[in-house]
């Protein structure tokens, strides 16, 4: 049997990684919040910080940035786009190594039109790699892609 510091080292090491696990999921949780929040204009740099490290690459169906610099106006045009949408993601993987991280989860969008047309809908994975930072884990890469929509899979 293991001794009781054994046991209590163990313990804490998993412990830190299912409040790794928790951070993790909840920065890839709120990114598809932000994306849902009904005011354009809700999400500035500050908030996007909490999410990701100042060098971020996005890679998105709306196309490439590189930075926290600028998300703003970045998201804003396709949110624009639309009068709502409503972002599920769910069966995140993840793989934790230090204070590295990469991992995937599932989302599944809808987008309401403007002019109360047909819904668009579509599914994706979202790939991503993060890093412990002094402020917490942050996403540092984020790649999203398009697995199917209503106009035909992808």
């Amino acid at each position: 049997m293991p001794s009781l510091a054994d046991q209590i080292s163990r313990l804490r090491h998993d412990l830190t990684a299912l409040t790794d696990r928790a951070h993790l999921t909840a920065l890839i949780d709120r990114f598809a919040a932000g994306l849902d929040h009904p005011d354009p204009d809700a999400c500035d740099e500050n908030w996007y910080r909490a999410l990701f490290t100042e060098d971020v690459h996005l890679d998105l169906p709306n196309g490439d940035h590189h930075g926290v610099a600028g998300l703003p106006g970045f998201f804003h045009g396709p949110k624009a786009a639309w009068a709502r949408t409503h972002h599920l993601v769910t069966n995140h993987h993840l793989d934790l190594d230090g204070d590295r991280a990469s991992g995937q989860a599932s989302a599944h969008a809808t987008h309401v039109p403007h002019d109360g047309g047909p819904l668009f809908t579509g599914g994706a994975h979202y790939h991503f790699t993060a890093r412990r930072t002094p402020a917490g884990w942050r996403i540092d890469h984020l790649a999203v892609a398009i697995i199917w929509s209503t106009t035909g899979p992808r």
